[in-house]
């Protein structure tokens, strides 16, 4: 997959567009093909280090926590998706 990512901590000048291996799904999780994604000033904020404490975190840290995509796996127990929901047929998943 393609993520922006962080090596280490700092500014800009940090973020690097990456090449990563596909992400395996544990239990409860679901893998999403991501075909938007925002960027959000919590995701400055991690990248500067701000909230190093409050976030586990292990490098390299993929950037932006706001997206929309369709399902292509989930794990075992994630029995609120199936494979090809978009949201759109729920009018979104938050909640």
């Amino acid at each position: 997959m393609k993520a922006w990512v962080i090596e280490r901590f700092g500014g800009r000048e940090e973020l690097r567009f990456s090449d990563l291996p596909e992400p395996e799904i544990g239990e409860g999780e679901v893998l999403v093909r991501i075909r938007a994604v925002g960027v959000n000033p919590v995701d400055w904020k991690i990248r500067e280090g701000m909230l190093k404490d409050l976030f586990p975190h292990e490098f390299p840290v993929v950037l932006g926590w706001d997206m929309a995509g369709v399902v292509e796996a989930v794990g075992y127990s994630a029995r609120r998706f199936k494979p090809g929901d978009s949201g759109r047929e729920s009018g979104g998943w938050i909640g």
